[in-house]
């Protein structure tokens, strides 16, 4: 899938595809099957593409990145959700040269929380060290998903996923640990939506009286969107319905465009059923 640019107000949205993964609803959902059995049955046992994206803001005074993922790490930690023979896009740092943006160009990477597929391209290795892919750029991680226990646990090893990309960000001083709404642009802010993690985060961009929000993993599928109770068994539940709550009423009175990190982009639509979400 080619990166897709959606333009809101002054500013724009790059939607970069760093690569597919493939699962089963039925094998990540927590909600009990009588929930989904009946409605969703087929779609929750097909093996499914997701999209693993980064979104790209560009405004008139930086350049923010929206996660930062590397295809070939996350997919390497667990081949599970990979398919045999698949060949993913282009490496991130190729599709936004493909934009004209050059890595030291990034003025802020937000990682939407502590999941490797979002945060495992935030640094580069060079000869035997880690360095920052963004070397411009602060990193911003919720508060919360940096100070649990299995990350602390997670640092302690040099070596670790943890240590060689977040751990090395802290050691520069560059990352940046949000735990309240916090703006970064006149047009950009950080939003906290716990539950995904204890730091889950999202982005809004406000331009011109139009918005978009980049969702991270608040949402995974259109069918979470129409029963908000189904999510990932690891997720804090109700934390996660009520972030989900408060999206929805807000994204849906201004109309904005939803972008999450594993579908495509859409807007909600307030049907006799109930809310839907329609892909753009």
């Amino acid at each position: 899938m080619p990166s897709r640019t959606i333009s809101i107000g002054d500013s724009k949205a790059s939607i970069l595809n760093l690569g597919d993964l493939y699962f089963r609803l039925a094998d990540v959902e927590g909600s009990p099957e009588s929930e989904w059995r009946q409605k969703y049955g087929v779609l929750f046992e097909k093996r499914l593409p997701f999209p693993t994206q980064s979104v790209l803001i560009s405004t008139t005074s930086a350049l923010i990145l929206v996660d930062a993922g590397n295809y070939s790490l996350f997919a390497a930690a667990d081949p599970s959700y990979t398919l045999k023979g698949y060949v993913p896009p282009s490496p991130l740092a190729t599709q936004l040269e493909d934009l004209g943006v050059r890595r030291h160009d990034v003025t802020h990477v937000v990682i939407t929380h502590a999941h490797y597929d979002h945060y495992a391209g935030v640094t580069e290795k060079t000869g035997e060290l880690y360095t920052p892919a963004f070397p411009s750029a602060r990193y911003y991680l919720g508060r919360a998903d940096w100070e649990s226990p299995e990350m602390q646990k997670a640092l302690s090893s040099r070596e670790s996923a943890e240590s060689i990309s977040l751990g090395v960000l802290h050691s520069l001083g560059l990352l940046e640990l949000v735990d309240a709404e916090s703006s970064l642009t006149q047009e950009v802010c950080v939003l906290p939506c716990p539950g995904e993690s204890p730091g889950h985060q999202i982005v809004r961009l406000n331009s011109t009286g139009q918005n978009l929000y980049c969702l991270g993993d608040l949402f995974h599928h259109a069918v979470e969107v129409e029963n908000i109770k189904l999510m990932s068994s690891w997720c804090d539940s109700p934390a996660n319905i009520k972030s989900r709550e408060w999206l929805l009423t807000r994204a849906l009175a201004e109309e904005a465009v939803l972008v999450a990190a594993h579908m495509p982009p859409g807007r909600l639509s307030d049907t006799p059923d109930g809310l839907r979400f329609i892909a753009i």
